[in-house]
């Protein structure tokens, strides 16, 4: 498999967790996306959503990466970088913020963290 293609099946996986987030920023602007389910590869972008609803546009070309954050104030995330390492992309995976008591879900941040967070090394951390 390319990494792309690693890439793709990681952000796919995530996706299908129940409660995630997809957040995406600019110099400008930050989007957070609630919802998206599917994954759709295209030949140069791949698309978070489906076409005619909500989603997100991913441009994900050769030296991207993916990495695992699980950061003691905020919650686990799989990270889309680009090849000069800025965050193109964030699947926010909700109740994993363990400074939040009453939203922490202690088993569900552990089972994100032990599947994320390989399919983040595999696919090129």
């Amino acid at each position: 498999m390319t990494d792309r293609d690693q890439i793709i099946a990681a952000l796919d996986a995530a996706l299908a967790v129940a409660e995630t987030s997809v957040i995406v920023r600019s110099a400008g602007a930050i989007a957070e996306v609630h919802g998206l389910r599917t994954l759709r590869q295209g030949g140069e972008w791949a698309t978070l959503g489906e076409e005619g609803d909500t989603h997100v546009h991913l441009k994900i070309q050769g030296g991207c990466r993916l990495r695992y954050t699980q950061p003691d104030d905020g919650n686990a995330a799989l990270e889309l970088l680009g090849a000069d390492g800025e965050v193109l992309c964030r699947v926010s995976f909700r109740g994993t913020n363990p400074s939040r008591t009453g939203s922490y879900n202690r088993e569900r941040a552990a089972n994100v963290r032990a599947r994320f967070g390989r399919m983040a090394e595999c696919a090129g951390t």
